[in-house]
């Protein structure tokens, strides 16, 4: 079986609503591509309110329309996302994730679990087949969310497919239509909802376009692109900030 551990080329997307006096609520979308590998691509949303500061919530969904050859079945699921909240490289100051839930999004399903009576859908927790983690070292994306096993600390207990834990890339997402038949394999048709809880306040998502974000596509050996796969994923971006008043301002982030 081939795997692909893809840093894929980022555009980041920032809004940010401000509500009366009292809070704001961001967004920062990552439309993500792969030049090596035409066909893969996904989109990630990472959303932050300001009364909530401690809480991230992070979707995710697979919209590849074609995989490289020699792709298999597991080959073409997303498994993890990885991103560092902070600065570049492992500091221990920087937030980390400490929990939080794991939901089908929106319009889809699960495919081929086999400890459900039926499968399930938008809304419906999937947490125990899901992790969170650190992945140490200068220079890396600390921060990540995984249907693999490797260093992942489980979002719940229970077990809806497969072998207790987390036993990926069974669980992740693929696209809609599915691309390669997935001989009874276990995913997500095609979207996840993670609401992560932190172990420090966020005051804004700049980190998002700063610092990267790496897609994980079958069973890669970890999630740090190298060096100068990190620099294809600063590729900039548009912010748009919407003020009390109503005004906007437009900035772009240096690639």
């Amino acid at each position: 079986m081939r795997t692909c551990l893809a840093p894929l080329i980022a555009a980041f997307v920032t809004v940010v609503y401000s509500a009366p006096a009292t809070a704001a609520i961001i967004v920062v979308s990552s439309s993500l591509s792969d030049p090596a590998n035409p066909g893969l691509s996904a989109e990630v949303e990472w959303t932050l309110d300001s009364n909530n500061p401690k809480t991230l919530i992070v979707r995710a969904r697979n919209t590849s329309t074609a995989v490289p050859d020699g792709f298999g079945g597991l080959d073409q699921i997303l498994t993890g996302i990885s991103w560092d909240m902070g600065g570049p490289g492992h500091n221990g100051s920087d937030p980390k994730i400490n929990g939080g839930v794991v939901l089908i999004g929106a319009s889809s399903i699960s495919m081929y679990f086999d400890n459900v009576p039926s499968q399930l859908g938008p809304g419906d927790d999937i947490s125990g087949e899901w992790g969170y983690g650190l992945n140490g070292g200068g220079g890396g994306l600390n921060n990540f969310i995984s249907a693999n096993a490797s260093g992942a600390s489980p979002f719940g207990d229970g077990n809806l497919d497969g072998l207790i834990d987390i036993d990926g890339p069974q669980s992740g997402l693929v696209a809609t239509p599915l691309l390669v038949p997935m001989d009874g394999m276990a995913a997500v048709q095609n979207e996840i909802v993670a609401t992560l809880t932190l172990n420090k306040s966020l005051s804004n998502l700049d980190f998002i376009a700063e610092n990267g974000v790496v897609v994980e596509f079958g069973s890669g050996a970890g999630f740090i692109p190298e060096p100068g796969a990190l620099a294809l994923l600063m590729v900039g971006g548009l912010t748009l900030i919407w003020g009390p008043n109503g005004r906007r301002r437009n900035s772009t982030h240096p690639s």
